[in-house]
């Protein structure tokens, strides 16, 4: 399923050339279908000219000149002594925090250490061996610690995109599913470097945890007023292991929820790249269109959903891959059921600990939002299976 398409190999990667921004331009209008209103040809061009500039007179000046050893200790720390501000953005899993920072000429930018262990050194990794083969959807890479770097000491220096909007507008989600069919065509023969899954349990360990817990997966769909019959389960689970078996392995995100899309001047950008892998392409899918957040709530209605999905796999024609599409759909509803009951255990989960970081409220927002894109799924599945 995965050939890839060889147009796009020829796309600068993260130092362009003159003469290849009339080809990104080119290359971006292909990814744009009839409807989507992603960007024009002058706002992509405007945009890579603008970075060609920025680019040259960064890589003119060198890390010498730009003091990014000084802005950084030895320690993986930013240096007050050559720092004039930092505003702390958000906290990691391990305590440290993603940060902006200004330096003396006025310039900001973006200091992200590693924020999760068991992530070290996969975000840089992405950037040197994947992201350049994408169109500019993601934030310039200015420096990093040395490869060899403990993970207490390694950080990343990203470009200052300014104030992210994070929304979900279905322009944005459908934007986000065109480039997400982009890097799901990727060939992924020389990444044997990926892990093979995310920070979250595996589809099929999700699915047996519920079977598992049959009395804990009973209450909750009481608690739904929802019944499913041996029968059902059994549907749900051929249909998940087909999937499984059937779907290649393709790189994903690997956490494609609203707060990592934003935009960025009318310019859709994807961030935080720690937790790609290799996966079937429902993982990406559920977690552009129906995962949910606590900070970013949003309405998805059984239209947009299969209005993303089409668009997705109208992505993936045109880079010559067929999938059925009532099969995939069918295999996305139960995979989604799946995700979402598992997803609602573990909400219940953080309303009843008394050291949730999440305020109540936001948790039942949250909990209000799967149960709907469960019940919607379950609509769909056994809709189709009448």
């Amino acid at each position: 399923m995965m050939d890839r398409n060889e147009h796009f190999t020829s796309l600068p990667s993260t130092f362009y050339k003159l003469n290849d921004i009339e080809q990104v331009v080119s290359a971006q209008r292909e990814l744009v279908p009839a409807g989507v209103e992603e960007a024009n040809d002058a706002k992509c061009r405007s945009f890579h000219s603008d970075k060609l500039r920025r680019t040259r007179s960064m890589g003119d000046q060198g890390n010498a000149e730009l003091h990014v050893p000084c802005w950084v200790t030895p320690q993986g720390t930013l240096d007050d002594r050559y720092v004039c501000k930092r505003e702390r953005l958000y906290k990691g899993m391990n305590g440290r925090y993603v940060e902006r920072f200004t330096v003396p000429g006025g310039e900001s930018y973006i200091f992200k250490p590693l924020t999760h262990h068991g992530q070290h050194g996969r975000e840089l990794w992405m950037a040197e061996h994947v992201l350049a083969y994408l169109p500019p959807i993601y934030p310039r890479l200015i420096a990093s610690s040395v490869r060899d770097a403990t993970p207490d000491q390694s950080w990343i220096i990203y470009e200052d995109l300014g104030e992210l909007v994070h929304d979900s507008r279905e322009e944005i989600m459908l934007a986000a599913a065109v480039h997400m069919a982009e890097w799901h065509t990727l060939s992924v023969a020389d990444w044997g470097k990926l892990p093979r899954m995310g920070q979250k349990p595996p589809i099929r360990d999700m699915l047996d945890d519920l079977l598992g817990q049959k009395e804990s997966t009973a209450n909750l769909l009481s608690k739904l007023e929802i019944t499913l019959s041996p029968s059902d389960w059994h549907n749900i689970a051929s249909l998940i292991h087909t999937a499984e078996e059937k779907l290649p392995r393709v790189l994903c995100h690997g956490d494609l929820h609203p707060g990592n899309m934003a935009d960025v001047n009318g310019r859709l950008v994807i961030i935080d790249w720690e937790h790609a892998h290799l996966n079937t392409p429902l993982w990406d899918m559920y977690h552009l269109v129906d995962l949910s957040h606590p900070l970013f709530p949003r309405t998805v209605t059984p239209e947009l959903r299969e209005r993303i999905i089409d668009v997705y796999l109208d992505g993936l024609e045109r880079h010559s891959v067929q999938v059925d599409r009532v099969t995939f759909k069918r295999w996305y509803s139960a995979y989604a059921m799946v995700f979402s009951l598992w997803m609602l255990r573990l909400i219940d989960g953080d309303l009843r600990s008394a050291d949730c970081v999440w305020p109540e409220e936001q948790l039942r927002n949250q909990w209000n939002e799967t149960a709907a894109t469960l019940g919607q799924c379950m609509n769909q599945l056994f809709g189709d299976f009448a």
